[in-house]
């Protein structure tokens, strides 16, 4: 499966992001290829009502509706036609027990989760929570021109052995190969967004990432 976390890209943004995702319900029915859109809150609802594709939200906050100004509440996003969340991406951290809130927060309002760690120490931690998935995704990493599973291989297929839950595998994530060493390490998906949204031809792209899977 495939997670496009589209960050606040401009290409990702308003009716922009709707020509960005417009090949995802094709390549994924030919493919036979999960896609996941992990979209900007204010795109959720336009993402999910013009494509009917599946999206997540970004990021949400540990609260339940009501006196809360400038927070993201689990019940909006879900309200809005969100299925999931990311919770501790690298460019949105949390600290102190706010992981193990969010997570409980956000499966009361009915969304999946998947917890990101920096290191195979953290997944390992975030693996006792009750999430759906977890990823594994070095900050350093994140849009270089090295993907995780080249530098990360072997410390990725260690780190598979002793989860419980799926793993995801993200950061530097570029072409079919990276998608399909993956797949041999262990992982049952990848999370990435810079090569996909900058890409000439995105529609290309995703072909040859969810390619990647099935060889």
């Amino acid at each position: 499966m495939i997670f496009l976390a589209l960050k606040t890209y401009k290409q990702a943004t308003g009716d922009a992001v709707l020509k960005l995702l417009s090949s995802v319900k094709t390549v994924s029915s030919e493919t036979g290829v999960p896609i996941i859109a992990v979209a900007q809150a204010t795109d959720i609802y336009k993402i999910k009502k013009e494509l009917g594709i599946e999206v997540w939200a970004q990021h949400v906050d540990p609260i339940d509706p009501g006196k809360n100004t400038g927070w993201v509440s689990p019940y909006s996003v879900k309200s809005a036609g969100a299925s999931g969340v990311l919770i501790n991406h690298s460019e949105h951290k949390l600290s102190g027990d706010a992981v193990l809130k969010t997570v409980e927060k956000a499966k009361q309002y009915g969304l999946k989760t998947m917890i990101i760690g920096q290191t195979p120490e953290m997944v390992l931690k975030y693996d006792q929570l009750d999430a759906d998935l977890v990823s594994y995704e070095k900050e350093d990493l994140i849009a270089s021109t090295t993907s995780m599973i080249d530098q990360q291989e072997m410390a990725i297929r260690e780190l598979v052995k002793k989860l419980k839950h799926p793993l995801i595998i993200g950061a530097g994530i570029n072409d079919g190969e990276d998608t399909k060493k993956s797949k041999a390490a262990g992982a049952i998906g990848v999370l990435m967004a810079t090569y996909f949204v900058t890409a000439p031809d995105p529609g290309a792209k995703l072909r040859e990432l969810a390619g990647g899977f099935k060889q």
